[in-house]
């Protein structure tokens, strides 16, 4: 930024006077007193100190400007990065349909987790389990569009992204016969490790086949170990619980599955829940 010269100046106050005052902080350049035409106004001031403070608050603007792209970026990244089912997309926690107390429990958890990461900081994985169709993917999609407004409302600088298990592992496959997929598997585990808040919704179906319950293929637990390992907050949802992980996946991976406290940060639909789908058929 090119300095203001006193010339300048002079056009801009009735009387630039030089005094004999030299700058405790510059040494060998005098003080300058101006008086403003409009007000009368004394100003005493060193024109170095001027110029260090007007680089200043344009530094200060610059990085607040560049904070705000930052932000901005990790904002888009969702709607980007995320693969949410046509007939979800428009799934709020909002609009979570309430038919039992067990409903408005899952909806005041579900709340209550984008507060904890959010304003309390908490670090730890969230899982949601439960019988197919009883809203666990409505509520995680929920959960994540929360927390991607809320971040970007307190500008900080979060990545959230929202992705099932099945279709992460269907174009990682799709990828082995397209060298430069963006779902190559060296690609994609960097990405969902850096990720801020991954969702990975309905885990443990990409290991099962129907009502059967076999364990997971090798190369299916490496990659969710590789993710998972270096990972602070994932929200999890799945149809199993404790006991059914630990048939599909190792033990090392299942303890990184529920890293964090599971007993505030994991909610479970009993196993007599109606589905809602269902529900929703039952209306034709």
């Amino acid at each position: 930024m090119r300095a203001v010269s006193r010339d300048e100046l002079q056009g801009r106050f009735l009387q630039i006077e030089t005094l004999n005052t030299q700058c405790p902080k510059h040494e060998g350049v005098y003080m300058w007193r101006s008086v403003n035409p409009c007000t009368q106004n004394v100003l005493t001031y060193c024109p170095e100190c001027g110029q260090e403070k007007i680089h200043s608050q344009a530094g200060e603007q610059l990085a607040q400007a560049e904070a705000q792209i930052r932000n901005t970026r990790s904002y888009s990244l969702f709607a980007k990065e995320s693969i949410i089912p046509p007939d979800l997309k428009n799934a709020t926690i909002g609009n979570f349909e309430i038919h039992t107390d067990q409903d408005a429990e899952a909806v005041n958890f579900a709340k209550r987790v984008t507060v904890d990461y959010v304003k309390e900081r908490y670090e730890g994985n969230t899982i949601i389990s439960g019988p197919p169709g009883v809203g666990k993917s409505h509520l995680a999609i929920g959960i994540a569009k929360t927390l991607n407004e809320s971040f970007q409302k307190f500008q900080l600088k979060r990545s959230v992204v929202y992705i099932p298990s099945m279709e992460l592992f269907s174009r990682m496959k799709d990828a082995f016969r397209y060298k430069d997929s963006k779902w190559e598997e060296r690609r994609t585990i960097q990405f969902l490790q850096k990720v801020d808040y991954l969702i990975l919704d309905d885990l443990g179906k990409e290991s099962s086949v129907g009502d059967e319950i076999k364990q997971g293929n090798n190369w299916m637990q490496k990659v969710l170990y590789q993710i998972l390992e270096n990972r602070t907050n994932t929200i999890i949802t799945t149809n199993y619980g404790g006991n059914h992980l630990e048939k599909l996946y190792e033990k090392s991976l299942v303890d990184r599955i529920t890293k964090g406290n599971m007993k505030t940060n994991a909610f479970k639909f009993s196993k007599d829940t109606e589905s809602r789908r269902t529900l929703s058929a039952s209306d034709y």
